[in-house]
């Protein structure tokens, strides 16, 4: 065994964090002998696999992320692929076990080879052994978005693994996509519809159950994290199934398209009611109309009335700049990372005509005030729905509206000379700075400084800080030049320090706008 071959296993066994990744072995990979990869995989197979909860694991994942880096340029370089061999590749995979969260990267290389022999290995492990996780299932079948191979081999057979859970909806999400795009000549499940129709069912009466809450009484100890596991993945699912209904093209298999528009979910209901409109079937379009108003599902509806020539049908309000930006910042909210679901409430608050940030000429921006009643006292909040979809955590409701506009151009801007970092990791220099800028605070009567953030913007400095003036608690941002001083106005949700920075970045960039202009 080579010193570098060495070298990974030696890392593999140590958490990521206790040792870095040498530049010489990302080199080795470039440079290595194909024959050496077959030679690393057997060194791998005498080791004690890492579990999911391991650290370690994360260094199984890149060590594979390499080896398809090797496959790519391999493939670039015009070099047959048989080392690893897919034998070995799917020893590996099987010794890894079912519980892993790497080992569908093995699979992506499978696929991505695209030859019999390794798409046969890859098909048979994913009906008999799938990933653990629907994103493992979705990244082991998208080299195929990338390279074409002989579309028999992968269908009908991999079929066989639908009733996986993790697997259904990026089997037809592949298969949707060779069908809209050409590469086969009818849809790879048309044979398959009656079982698809039976399977779109079973996800509705799913989803259905947790709409009303009746999967509470015929399901034990569900917690809120398994429910909306199961949404997310009822979702996913059920969107590609309307899909792949609508490419069939079967118009007498309607009655599980029907029940889909039946359910609360918006999303489900546009995904539907667009898969009727393509089996011309007139309740879809009608449905679709009236979609249009929810502005969370909005720019969908559109989008879905452009492809499918109906954009007539829809009311013409719900077309305009000011509906689509709406349309943009509720879809924004819904985001699970955001808060979840749209909001009960959203209305506008200011449209103007301003220069903006990575645009040469000047830009219509729509700011709006949200709300949510979910009980007790309403959440508000303001966000932007164009030329930017932005949202912020904090109460910006204290906030004037050119403020609110510096705020959202402040967050998005990016340039090589404006950075920022800690203010307790500061280098000599910039720590110096930042005791005079503290200084100057204590001067002007500024009292409980706390630095947070230093600045470079441009040519200034800046230090973001929290600090009292007088009785009132607030954030700063003070430069060589001047002091923007912002009080808190909200209780549970003030402002930070680097709220405070933002908004100084984005007057400093309107004031430069207006010079330009000038």
């Amino acid at each position: 065994m080579n010193a570098e071959i060495q070298a990974i296993i030696e890392i593999l066994t140590r958490p990521p964090g206790h040792q870095p990744w040498p530049v010489a072995i990302d080199t080795w990979f470039t440079g290595c002998d194909q024959s050496e990869l077959t030679t690393l995989l057997d060194a791998l197979l005498t080791l004690e696999p890492p579990l999911p909860t391991d650290p370690e694991e994360e260094n199984w994942g890149r060590l594979f992320e390499h080896i398809m880096q090797r496959q790519r340029a391999d493939v670039s370089g015009d070099l047959p692929l048989s080392h690893p061999p897919a034998e070995k590749l799917a020893e590996l995979y099987e010794y890894l076990g079912p519980a892993s969260k790497v080992r569908h990267l093995l699979l992506m290389i499978l696929a991505y080879r695209a030859d019999e022999s390794n798409i046969n290995t890859m098909v048979t492990l994913l009906i008999e052994s799938p990933p653990v996780e629907v994103s493992g299932f979705a990244v082991a079948l998208s080299p195929f978005l990338q390279r074409d191979t002989e579309w028999s081999l992968l269908f009908p057979k991999l079929f066989q693994a639908l009733p996986h859970p993790v697997a259904a909806s990026a089997i037809l999400d592949l298969s949707n996509y060779l069908t809209r795009q050409g590469k086969v000549d009818q849809h790879p499940a048309t044979a398959l519809v009656d079982q698809l129709e039976q399977l779109l069912k079973g996800v509705v009466h799913q989803l259905a159950s947790i709409e009303d809450g009746s999967i509470m009484k015929t399901t034990i100890d569900l917690s809120p994290e398994d429910i909306a596991s199961q949404v997310n993945e009822g979702i996913a699912l059920a969107t590609a199934l309307c899909d792949a209904m609508a490419l069939i093209g079967n118009q007498d298999k309607t009655s599980a398209l029907f029940q889909a528009m039946d359910l609360a979910h918006r999303r489900i209901q546009a995904e539907a009611a667009a898969a009727l409109v393509r089996l011309e079937n007139d309740a879809g379009k009608q449905r679709l109309g009236g979609l249009a108003e929810e502005a969370s599902i909005r720019l969908r509806v559109l989008a879905y009335a452009e492809e499918l020539n109906i954009l007539a049908d829809i009311d013409p309000q719900f077309q305009t700049a000011q509906a689509r930006a709406e349309g943009a910042l509720a879809l924004h909210l819904a985001e699970p990372h955001i808060m979840g679901l749209p909001p009960t409430r959203i209305e506008l608050l200011d449209c103007s005509e301003r220069l903006w940030p990575g645009f040469d000429d000047s830009q219509t921006c729509y700011l709006f005030k949200y709300e949510y009643a979910l009980g007790g006292e309403p959440y508000e909040n303001i966000g932007i729905g164009a030329p930017e979809v932005l949202s912020a955590a904090t109460d910006l409701t204290g906030l004037s509206m050119d403020d609110l506009y510096a705020y959202f151009a402040g967050l998005i801007v990016s340039h090589p000379d404006i950075f920022e970092m800690p203010a307790e990791q500061l280098d000599s220099q910039a720590d110096v700075n930042a005791k005079k800028l503290t200084q100057q605070l204590l001067e002007s009567g500024y009292t409980e400084i706390s630095p947070v953030t230093y600045g470079f913007f441009f040519e200034y400095q800046v230090l973001a800080a929290t600090a009292c003036r007088g009785e009132q608690f607030g954030v700063l941002a003070i430069d060589n030049q001047d002091i923007l001083w912002l009080p808190h106005t909200s209780v549970n949700r003030p402002l930070t320090a680097d709220d405070a920075y933002h908004i100084y970045k984005g007057r400093k960039l309107f004031a430069s706008f207006e010079g330009r202009e000038a």
